[in-house]
């Protein structure tokens, strides 16, 4: 892993002219694949090879890729050296849960008095639509230490282990503070992408977003391909 050079920038053309001056990605080959309002997957997108995490407490129904699912065991286990341990919430969802949590969500809204118009536009807020998470890939995962929320997970040793050591493992957390202003998507530190060892590698060193990366490898090698 290079050392961190915090190269960050709020937009991708000036991120690129840096990150060119730093490390050529001219070698990288396939990058991942970004999911969002502007590149939404297809309803019948479904991952090959889904795995369970029904090695770790509360797994069970936790699916994810398996190279996602393999590298996110041997992250387990070596945090577990250190004396933590990390909750699965939440991996692979389908479109079709997807529409249903939207559903569930703006009608829970309606249930509590709001207009039912307005509650589809805050339950917007609250949950991707239909094709627009990432979830779908089978490569995110959610984790806490808490199996019945995720909301104080910044707070704990595990995050602050996470963030030093997720990368070493393939793993970034998703959406920070320096993706915010790129993604547009609120910070969520207990959604972790699994982009494999020499992306989460730059992102970390970098300080940058996934879609970041994309563009700089774009830049460096026009000739690469998305992954699946």
């Amino acid at each position: 892993i290079i050392a961190p050079v915090q190269i960050s920038r709020n937009d991708n053309d000036s991120f690129v002219k840096v990150a060119a001056s730093e490390q050529s990605l001219a070698g990288v080959n396939e990058y991942p694949r970004i999911v969002n309002g502007s590149s939404p997957l297809p309803a019948d997108y479904a991952p090959e090879n889904l795995m369970s995490l029904a090695t770790l407490p509360g797994g069970e129904d936790i699916l994810l890729r398996t190279d996602a699912a393999e590298a996110f065991l041997t992250m387990c286990a070596a945090m577990s050296e250190d004396g933590l341990g990390i909750i699965p919430v939440r991996g692979y969802v389908s479109f079709d849960e997807q529409s249903s949590a939207l559903t569930d969500a703006a009608n829970r809204l309606i249930a509590e008095g709001t207009d039912a118009q307005e509650a589809q536009e805050l339950a917007r807020k609250e949950v991707f639509a239909p094709g627009e998470d990432e979830a779908q890939l089978g490569t995110s995962i959610d984790v806490s230490t808490d199996p019945n929320s995720v909301a104080n997970f910044s707070y704990t040793e595990q995050y602050l282990w996470i963030c030093r050591n997720a990368h070493r493992y393939g793993f970034i957390i998703r959406y920070n503070d320096a993706a915010k202003a790129v993604t547009g998507v609120s910070v969520k530190p207990w959604h972790l992408r699994y982009v494999g060892v020499e992306a989460a590698g730059y992102i970390f060193s970098a300080n940058c977003s996934l879609e970041q990366y994309v563009a700089a490898v774009k830049a460096d090698n026009p000739g690469a391909k998305e992954a699946d």
